[in-house]
């Protein structure tokens, strides 16, 4: 329960802010004598380490031990057209309209899409992580209802790591999904290249369905050295069914001989072979500090930062690596998370 002092300043905050027409006084927090209501939106699923870890780490940077939290899973690996996402997310918002939450916590480029854009300019506040589209492209920029983290990856750290696991690696060939988060993290690899001026970015291929990534990937094995994999949850099959990632991800270490890297630490898990990872509880937790300071401090959401985790988290599979012939150094298996196996082969 938060202190009856916070309460009262809370309160006191929530009317500043109103009078100084910054926000409508928020109706909820008059309801500060109750547990505070969470909302959480995945853009996912759960059980997954990516969604799981970003609302662990949520909860632990809102630090409120009595703060009532629901879940709602829009599960978008599996409801990846826009009627079915616009469906699910039509359900979300209606749940806010039912339990009347005191802040949407939302994971995920489409749960910002789908719910809490919809509330943007309102008195509810929101706050995200996980999103690659920047504010301007969510139509959320200047917002005052709406804080939260981006997702960056760290691309130049994942090459670089990557390189000194295989010095020979030069040319870089980018494949991933039609999804729309992926055209702004391909300007950004664009533009990092040129902290990479002994690497070549040579193919960018965003393929609609599991055939055309097969072919893709087929094609790299002579054009390129290394392939960096974005998202592949919209791979659709013949009957125009989503290909699950993991299946992917099998493909890849069956039927490519090139060392690969991701920016998510599932991927490795998976089969690729290195990535210094986005952090997801490095994610969570920085929204959940936004929160914590929007609930408890009475910031106003529009005038916090939205800015990207910068800490990465490096990590090899070292099975993936003995199966390409690559020996990697003892002292870079020292300072990175160590995968052994792949995922798929011991789903339980």
């Amino acid at each position: 329960m938060i202190e009856s002092h916070t309460r009262r300043k809370f309160l006191r905050n929530g009317l500043a802010l109103a009078c100084a027409g910054a926000l409508p006084l928020v109706a909820h927090v008059a309801r500060a004598s109750r547990p505070l209501r969470i909302l959480h939106v995945m853009s996912f699923d759960s059980p997954w380490r990516w969604t799981d870890g970003q609302f662990a780490g949520f909860q632990e940077g809102l630090a409120i031990a009595d703060a009532k939290f629901r879940v709602f899973q829009m599960n978008v690996k599996k409801n990846s057209t826009p009627e079915a996402k616009a469906r699910v997310g039509a359900e979300a918002r209606q749940l806010v309209d039912e339990w009347k939450p005191d802040l949407i916590y939302t994971s995920d480029d489409d749960a910002l899409t789908h719910v809490s854009s919809h509330f943007a300019g309102q008195s509810l506040p929101c706050v995200f992580s996980g999103v690659n589209k920047t504010p301007a492209q969510h139509g959320i920029e200047g917002a005052p209802n709406i804080a939260g983290v981006l997702e960056q990856e760290h691309f130049v750290q994942s090459v670089a790591l990557l390189r000194q696991i295989s010095p020979a690696v030069k040319r870089l060939a980018v494949v991933g999904d039609l999804g729309p988060q992926w055209p702004p993290v391909i300007a950004r690899i664009r533009r990092n290249m040129a902290r990479l001026p002994e690497c070549e970015l040579v193919a960018v291929e965003q393929v609609p369905d599991f055939a055309g990534f097969r072919q893709a990937v087929a094609g790299f094995q002579e054009s390129a050295d290394a392939i960096v994999q974005l998202g592949i949850f919209a791979l659709k099959d013949e009957q125009g069914q989503n290909v699950p990632y993991q299946q992917v991800q099998r493909w890849v270490v069956e039927n490519s001989r090139l060392p690969d890297i991701s920016f998510w630490i599932d991927r490795v898990f998976h089969g690729v072979l290195a990535s210094v990872t986005v952090s997801e509880r490095e994610q969570g937790l920085a929204a959940g500090r936004l929160a914590r300071s929007i609930l408890v401090d009475g910031a106003a959401p529009g005038s916090l930062p939205m800015t990207p985790t910068v800490k990465g988290h490096p990590v090899i599979n070292l099975s993936r690596a003995e199966q390409l012939g690559i020996n990697v150094r003892s002292s870079l298996l020292l300072s990175s998370e160590v995968v052994r196996g792949f995922q798929w082969a011991n789903p339980a």
